[in-house]
């Protein structure tokens, strides 16, 4: 079954009958098909986008900003065959149990299903992501030559995330696809027709000469992401019966907090820095216990310690996509100037398995979840794209519980980290409680999550615990809108065993 290009060939897959129909091929539509495909299910995925990342495409993800704006809502989005793991890091990082628990601190929270039915998959994930299935703490430790700084654990929860040695899904799974699956592509979602009983009975898709063909449908996902997922619910005027479709969009608020300063850099990067296992990249992070949150009623969170050249300014979602790049033996040489720190490098990377950077300015950074509130939401503006279709109007709007967080855990990070005798912190004048406008002064970093939040009942969310959309019997969203809390981890590999779970459901 080759790939089909809309634009050219209109009528190939017109009287096909698709078990299940797939919108969007990223990575939640990607696992979703491989794996329904294997259960002997017939698949069909429509794309938007080809196997590169163009500017007519990316304009579809054009957005009105109504509220703090989102610098990544159009290019950290990518229409194409793989989605944004054509331009991703390959993170992986699971959420905790916390994250699922209703916190009478926090508003909205709570998942209408357990943690652990999520956590079954996340080796299975990380299998498909081409990363091992140690733990995220000792396992990883032992080998990569990692040593806990001595934080309390009390307080601080010391670990790592893993980076996938691939992380394009079209390079890793392109072949399967045009041998097991269909996949059309240039082939834009025009329209989800519906009977009377709220099941989807067929799509109208359009190419890009705007010729339009049909696919009747028998199972629908829709996989497209946080943002362009809630679009096309809003588009098709589904599930929003209750009202709560586009409702509580969440980012993850980031923000540099302060330098370290330190006369013994080698020991503070072998530390915190990144980690090399069997040519796997493990980052240490340090996260909030569950036991301080609780006590000081914020928001989960994560620390790190960027590495970087002088002068350079954080951007978080530009350190993801520098990520691949900047750790490569062959750019540390090229950068560390002299013979003795190129020494300093190689001996690093051969003995303490990690990445030394020479002459770098230690940077605090934080990664927040974000208070899921209704003031914060996904609509639809008044202005259409070429297709005709409304676009999305946001508005992230980010509560002061975030700013509460900032400060308790900066102030608990200098005192452990000058504790261990790691550095001194020196916090920038910004951090303070009398900053007037601290929103300012957080970033997004292209997490976007909510906006059909799963929910226990069909007067509360968008879809139910099977990420069926309410009274829509054969229509089911699988991408991070469905999430109704954030966590601080980032969303994809939890994406991803949530449409394994789905994969068995659907079974």
């Amino acid at each position: 079954m080759p790939f089909i290009d809309l634009n050219t060939d209109l009528q190939s897959v017109a009287d096909n009958d698709f078990d299940v129909t797939i919108i969007g091929a990223g990575a939640a539509g990607i696992i979703l098909a491989i794996n329904l495909t294997k259960a002997g299910k017939k698949v069909l995925i429509v794309e938007s986008g080809h196997f590169a990342i163009d500017e007519k495409k990316q304009q579809l993800n054009e957005v009105e900003n109504v509220g703090k704006t989102l610098v990544n809502a159009v290019w950290g989005r990518k229409r194409a065959i793989g989605g944004s793991t054509l331009a991703w890091g390959g993170q992986s990082l699971p959420f905790t149990r916390m994250d699922f628990s209703c916190r009478p601190w926090l508003q909205n929270s709570g998942w209408p299903i357990s943690f652990e039915s999520v956590a079954a998959y996340y080796n299975d994930a990380n299998t498909f992501m081409g990363v091992d299935r140690l733990d995220y703490h000792q396992d990883i430790f032992s080998r990569a030559h990692i040593k806990d700084p001595g934080f309390n654990s009390s307080l601080i929860d010391f670990h790592v995330s893993k980076w996938a040695k691939e992380p394009n899904f079209q390079v890793l799974y392109k072949d399967f696809l045009q041998e097991k699956v269909t996949v059309v592509y240039n082939a834009q979602l025009q329209k989800i027709y519906q009977l009377e009983n709220g099941a989807v009975e067929k799509i109208e898709v359009r190419n890009f000469n705007k010729e339009k063909i049909f696919y009747k449908v028998n199972t629908l996902i829709i996989a497209a992401g946080g943002i362009e997922t809630t679009r096309i619910l809003l588009n098709n005027n589904i599930g929003n019966h209750s009202g709560w479709v586009g409702k509580c969009f969440m980012e993850h608020p980031c923000i540099e907090l302060g330098d370290v300063i330190t006369d013994q850099p080698y020991q503070l990067q072998k530390h915190c820095n990144t980690h090399l296992w069997k040519k796997n990249k493990y980052s240490t992070r340090f996260s909030l216990s569950k036991k301080f949150q609780e006590e000081h009623t914020i928001l989960n969170c994560s620390a790190s310690i960027m590495f970087r050249p002088p002068m350079d300014k954080f951007d978080p979602y530009a350190e993801l996509l520098a990520f691949k790049k900047d750790f490569k033996l062959r750019r540390l040489f090229k950068v560390s100037g002299s013979s003795g720190d190129m020494l300093k490098s190689i001996w690093a990377y051969m003995k303490d398995r990690f990445y030394y950077k020479v002459n770098a300015d230690n940077k605090l950074v934080l990664m927040i979840e974000q208070e899921p509130v209704t003031d914060s939401y996904i609509g639809l503006s008044d202005v259409k794209d070429e297709f005709g279709l409304l676009k999305a109007k946001v508005s992230w709007h980010i509560t002061y519980k975030t700013w509460e967080t900032v400060i308790a855990i900066s102030q608990l990070l200098k005192t452990e980290i000058e504790r261990v005798n790691l550095g001194k912190v020196k916090l920038y004048e910004y951090i303070s409680p009398e900053t007037k406008n601290w929103d300012s002064y957080l970033s997004d970093v292209n997490h976007h999550m909510g906006g059909c939040r799963m929910s226990s009942s069909s007067e509360n969310g968008v879809v139910d615990e099977n990420l069926r959309v309410w009274n829509t019997p054969n229509c089911f969203v699988c991408s991070s809108a469905v999430f109704p809390t954030a966590s601080h981890s980032n969303p994809t590999l939890t994406i991803m065993a949530l449409a394994l779970r789905l994969v068995d459901f659907l079974k």
